[in-house]
């Protein structure tokens, strides 16, 4: 008789006999599932003593179960802004807008609200599945949700601008840049090639002279 293989769940660590789904956790076990339960992976966690050994969750999922009521201004969690320690949902950093309050101060804010209308703390997004919140002095850096904390999309898109414009070039200005063109070693050369023709006339002044004076001498000689 074949002995029955053991499987171990890859997602909550439950042993089973080989099965193609989880009896624990309900995650399906093939490539599929383990694929799509590896892309829910995050760094936010809910305490739950019933599954104790469940991996954490996105902020999206997160805050997906805030708004349809599975997590309450008292619920245990942990997170990025929380540097992975234990704190009601309430003084949650990214999560307590969700639930109407404001992390910070306590007021009573709308899920919908960008920042606090009492002390004006903006409420960010925390969407980096990489960064747990325990490497940085600052918790996590969060981002707006949308485009501004203090206006709203439409109004900062409905704007209209004048292009720049780059004003005209003076003629005087192209001269002397085209007088100016060149760099140091091409002006040395010009230099140079100058230096040298007037090297060049001067020798030719000078044998023009001795041949002048070759002649006469040559013919001074033949006469007498």
């Amino acid at each position: 008789m074949a002995k029955q293989r053991i499987l171990v769940c890859p997602v909550c660590g439950e042993t089973q006999q080989e099965t193609s789904v989880c009896k624990s956790c309900d995650n399906s076990l093939d490539t599929d599932g383990l694929l799509y339960a590896e892309g829910s992976i995050g760094p936010w966690s809910i305490r739950d003593p019933k599954s104790p050994f469940l991996p954490g969750m996105t902020y999206d999922h997160l805050a997906e179960l805030a708004r349809r009521g599975e997590v309450e201004l008292h619920t245990i969690l942990r997170g990025p802004t929380t540097r992975q320690l234990w704190k009601v949902a309430r003084r949650v950093p990214g999560i307590a807008h969700i639930l109407g309050r404001c992390h910070s101060c306590g007021e009573h804010v709308a899920a919908q609200d960008r920042s606090c209308g009492a002390c004006k703390t903006p409420f960010l997004t925390y969407r980096d599945r990489n960064n747990f919140g325990v490497d940085l002095t600052v918790p996590s850096e969060g981002k707006v949700e949308g485009m501004s904390s203090f206006l709203s999309d439409s109004s900062i898109l409905d704007t209209q601008s004048t292009p720049l414009t780059l004003p005209p070039r003076q003629e005087s200005e192209n001269k002397n840049a085209e007088e100016n063109t060149g760099s140091p070693p091409f002006h040395a050369l010009q230099r140079k090639n100058k230096q040298d023709g007037r090297t060049i006339r001067i020798l030719a002044v000078v044998l023009t002279i001795c041949v002048v004076a070759l002649g006469t001498t040559i013919y001074m000689l033949m006469n007498r």
